[in-house]
């Protein structure tokens, strides 16, 4: 799944550079922000999510 992040050129209370990240949905050309996790294989370290409008559980039409 993508993952974006935005640095906010904003030095937080650490010190650090504040930056802002969110995983964007995996179906494919779906620009939204990713909500709902559908599966993990932890031996390769990879995950599936999807957001709200492609999440399984939601009935198209419906809103």
């Amino acid at each position: 799944m993508p993952r974006v992040t935005i640095k906010t050129g904003i030095t937080g209370p650490d010190g650090r550079e504040e930056q802002i990240s969110e995983y964007i949905c995996d179906h494919p050309g779906c620009p939204n922000i990713a909500t709902h996790l559908l599966g993990v294989v932890v031996e390769l370290r990879i995950c599936a999510s999807v957001c709200d409008e492609h999440s399984p559980g939601r009935k198209h039409g419906n809103i």
